[in-house]
């Protein structure tokens, strides 16, 4: 797997967030490799099994897929990560299935998981 597997955020909704788009609102920078790709994914593994309202949904060497459901109105948010071995970077994109606007919730998970990423 050489390339993204994922694609950019809807440009007319304000829901979700991507290291592979350019547009402001939907923008995150990537991640780099914390050792080799093996290292790297356990630590992401890690890191999600931390979160109590995730489902990891696929796991393999460079890609992983997680649904997160939100507490009270159950709704699903998908959470896809790649790990790019060629440019040593770990690409990330969260996005709401549902509605127009997620207040943000997206981008603070991406935030907390990158956060715990650099500690």
């Amino acid at each position: 797997m050489d390339s993204v597997p994922f694609t950019h955020c809807p440009t007319n909704k304000k829901n979700c967030v991507s290291s592979i788009d350019l547009t402001p609102y939907h923008s995150i920078t990537p991640l780099p490799f914390s050792g080799d790709v093996e290292e790297t994914r356990g630590k992401i593994m890690g890191i999600l099994e931390q979160f109590e309202d995730v489902e990891i949904k696929e796991s393999e060497r460079q890609y992983i897929h997680a649904v997160f459901t939100s507490k009270w109105f159950k709704f699903k948010d998908d959470l896809e990560i790649f790990l790019d071995v060629s440019m040593g970077l770990v690409h990330i994109k969260s996005g709401s299935r549902l509605g127009y606007y997620d207040f943000k919730v997206n981008r603070k998970r991406v935030e907390r998981i990158k956060s715990m990423y650099q500690q």
